[in-house]
């Protein structure tokens, strides 16, 4: 069965990545967690990092704001 992230455009599942990974460093921020907050930001740059690769236009500054809100 094929799942949802598979079946999205990449500018979709950009926003999805994002949408996470901002909500899970929201929460570490909530819960004054730095290391946690700082590892999500590590993933956050991973993932630009390979969406980039992949496309020559994929924005990684705007994408790790979306992430973190930094």
């Amino acid at each position: 069965m094929e799942d949802r992230a598979t079946r999205l455009d990449p500018r979709s599942l950009d926003h999805l990545i994002a949408r996470v990974l901002r909500r899970a460093h929201d929460a570490a921020e909530r819960l004054n967690s730095p290391d946690e907050a700082r590892a999500i930001l590590h993933v956050a740059r991973s993932f630009a990092d390979e969406l980039g690769a992949t496309d020559p236009h994929f924005d990684r500054t705007r994408f790790i704001k979306a992430a973190t809100g930094l």
